[in-house]
């Protein structure tokens, strides 16, 4: 119980630092919302409203917006008449260029500047039927040191057919709005996911049936193999958790019930045949309080134990988390914390973990962690409608230990500041540049360990 007694002190350590990014946060009087998971962090800038903050069950299932801006209009124009398989066909490239300086002592240091980007193309239905594909390639143009995730290991350039799958959706049945995919396909699921925080999204290959967007989400499924974020090579789901030639797959159902507008409650279930099963579970509610005031409060449980072969390691672990967020007149404060099993820590290797206190660099989910984030914000029209906006994020970790010896491992801060600049429309609309700063406080080390980075989108929509 000791170590519990001591979390109020570390609040207080950890609220100092909180006042300089105060100041911070006013000189750029920026939009900002702190307390999503990385892996949904780096898919678009904050949003505007606690209440539109998204959580990893929610955006699991949430309902992605296409563009209507299309670059070849006329030949948009004269596929209107023709059948759904043509008319509705869409083509677009997101193109990425990113630059990478990570410092981990004055010897240590990995850093990257590539170009490159996604081709995608998706048909529409012919008797519901429909077809996708999408071509990946990060190129480099100057790498030094370690491997940063740009490209893939040894800095070598990234070029494949990431995604390529048959699709049906059911229009007349009891699964109505359901749809079937088959083959090489991105998710969005909490452990499973794109896990895009550098130059590509990870893909999975495998066949799932969900349903998205209504009041009863679901997906069952079971994948077979993962391609990681800096890799053109596809590996079996047992070999991408550390089971290497071996060749076992990943089946999972879930779903989410939303209750009401506000309120949503979901779980998931993945058995990683004689690795690991993982459960994960979310429930978040959201009140509008006032014309100006407004909260969101979420939790979720993770429980994780090797299974049938043991293949990766006998263990079993849990983590627990819980967050809030309130926004008054433009200004939110986000207070989230964690707690991990002593067993073990929490494994991802399948996409980004959804924990609340995932950010830059760290997820805080060591053996025995506990971990704190706060965050603050502030928002105004003038400038969130000129496409500006900047989150920060302070998480500081503490008793975490080597699951193998008890051995304790050193407490450590990290310090996050983004900004973003998004044109709403205009000429520059479908440009995102985003700066990242990202700095952590070891303890016992002198080293200064920090990275910079840089990120230019560009998504053109050509039909």
């Amino acid at each position: 119980m000791d170590d519990y007694r001591n979390i109020p002190d570390r609040l207080v350590r950890l609220s100092k630092p909180l006042f300089s990014c105060v100041a911070l946060l006013a000189t750029l009087a920026f939009h900002q919302i702190t307390g999503a998971a990385e892996y949904i962090l780096v898919e678009s800038p904050p949003p505007e409203s606690a209440g539109k903050l998204q959580v990893p069950i929610d955006y699991a299932f949430r309902e992605k917006p296409l563009s209507e801006r299309f670059l070849l209009k006329g030949l948009k124009e004269r596929l209107k008449d023709l059948p759904p398989f043509w008319r509705d066909t869409r083509v677009d490239f997101h193109s990425r260029t990113y630059a990478f300086d990570r410092r981990n002592s004055s010897t240590d240091k990995a850093e990257a500047w590539t170009v490159g980007g996604q081709v995608e193309y998706e048909s529409g239905r012919w008797n519901n039927l429909g077809i996708r594909a999408a071509y990946y390639f990060s190129s480099k143009l100057h790498a030094d040191g370690g491997d940063t995730g740009l490209l893939a290991p040894g800095q070598k350039n990234i070029s494949l057919l990431a995604e390529a799958n048959l699709s049906y959706e059911f229009t007349n049945t009891v699964l109505k709005g359901s749809v079937v995919r088959l083959y090489r396909q991105t998710l969005t699921l909490p452990f499973v996911n794109k896990h895009d925080i550098r130059m590509l999204p990870a893909v999975h290959e495998g066949y799932t049936i969900w349903r998205e967007n209504s009041s009863l989400d679901y997906i069952v499924g079971h994948l077979t193999q993962f391609k990681d974020y800096d890799s053109d090579d596809f590996v079996s789901m047992s070999e991408a958790a550390g089971a290497f030639g071996t060749n076992k797959g990943l089946t999972l159902a879930g779903g989410r019930i939303s209750l009401s507008d506000d309120y949503s409650v979901g779980a998931i279930d993945y058995y990683g045949w004689d690795t690991f099963n993982t459960f994960y579970a979310e429930a978040t509610y959201h009140k509008v309080l006032t014309e100006n005031l407004d909260i969101r409060l979420s939790s979720q449980f993770t429980y994780q134990s090797s299974v049938g072969d043991e293949l990766v390691g006998d263990f079993d672990t849990t983590q627990f988390g819980t967050k809030g967020a309130i926004a008054w007149q433009g200004a939110v404060v986000t207070l989230a914390g964690s707690i991990t099993g002593d067993d073990a820590g929490i494994r991802k290797p399948w996409g980004g973990t959804p924990s609340y206190l995932s950010i830059q660099r760290f997820t805080f989910d060591r053996a025995n962690e506990k971990a704190l984030l706060l965050g603050i914000s502030y928002n105004t029209d003038y400038f969130s409608s000129r496409g500006l906006s900047s989150f920060i994020n302070i998480a500081h970790g503490f008793y975490a230990k080597t699951s193998s010896t008890g051995a304790d491992l050193p407490e450590r801060t990290e310090y996050d500041i983004t900004v973003d600049y998004k044109p709403p429309d205009g000429f520059l609309e479908g440009l995102w540049v985003r700066a990242r700063f990202n700095y952590v406080d070891m303890e016992d080390s002198s080293d200064t360990v920090r990275d910079f980075r840089i990120i230019v989108n560009y998504t053109l929509t050509l039909l």
